[in-house]
């Protein structure tokens, strides 16, 4: 029985074949006339190939830096955040290593700045009882950001004030040494008169002093470590007693 599906013809005839032949030729034609194009394309373009390489040196660098630094740059740095702190002059007065750590310093104008609890406030009020604003005063702040040397340091100061009526504003709006039961007493740290506010619970003591034209605290539960930390005060200004205006050194004359 044949099958229903006869078998495929697989011999092409006389003139197909000779068709496929004249079509191949064509083919091969377009396909070299590409291949030439496309070298010729190559060729020609060579010379403006530009390779990359490690980067520009000496004259070029100068250039590029030049350019880097152009309007564009300018405007970008002038929109960056400043870093000058808010209080230089403070800061400059603080101590910046105690015992061998170094410490990390901050600074802000107004107390209520660092918070708006009643001492913040009662020492905003004082200030303004001095005659200026709680703008003016300037506040510092040193520590050790790895938490291991046990004390903090906490600096005032207005510019144009007497740190000792500054001293007595911070000690009874910020330390609130007039309180039934808070207790103070007068000590000397590394030779610099000093008054010690203590609360009569477990927490540290507060060593208030002036120093040049700013009043400073240091907490601290270890006297040795606040006199080590005055010790590390910066100098160029004397230490003045509490209630005399500070006198800035000045060098000795030569002798004749």
């Amino acid at each position: 029985m044949r099958s229903k599906y006869s078998r495929r013809n697989t011999t092409a005839p006389p003139q197909s074949r000779r068709t496929s032949q004249v079509l191949a030729a064509i083919v091969l034609v377009v396909i070299g006339a590409s291949v030439a194009l496309s070298a010729t394309w190559i060729v020609g373009n060579t010379g403006n190939h530009v390779t990359p390489t490690a980067g520009p040196s000496g004259a070029a660098a100068s250039a590029l830096a030049a350019a880097s630094t152009g309007p564009a740059s300018s405007a970008a740095s002038s929109a960056a955040p400043s870093a000058s702190p808010a209080a230089p002059v403070l800061e400059a007065e603080m101590p910046h290593a105690v015992n061998g750590t170094t410490l990390t310093t901050e600074s802000a104008t107004d107390a209520v700045s660092l918070g708006s609890s009643p001492s913040n406030r009662a020492l905003d009020a004082a200030v303004t009882s001095l005659g200026k604003k709680p703008a003016d005063l300037e506040v510092a702040d040193a520590y050790d950001a790895s938490g291991a040397l046990a004390l903090s340091i906490l600096g005032f100061r207005i510019a144009g004030v007497d740190p000792a009526s500054l001293r007595s504003a911070v000690l009874d709006a910020w330390l609130s040494a007039g309180t039934p039961g808070v207790k103070s007493s007068s000590v000397s740290l590394s030779g610099t008169p000093s008054t010690v506010v203590s609360y009569g619970d477990t927490g540290p003591s507060e060593y208030l002093f002036v120093h040049g034209d700013s009043v400073f605290i240091i907490e601290t539960a270890q006297q040795s470590l606040a006199a080590s930390a005055v010790a590390a005060m910066p100098s160029g200004t004397s230490v003045s007693s509490p209630g005399t205006s500070p006198a800035t050194s000045s060098p000795s004359p030569a002798a004749s």
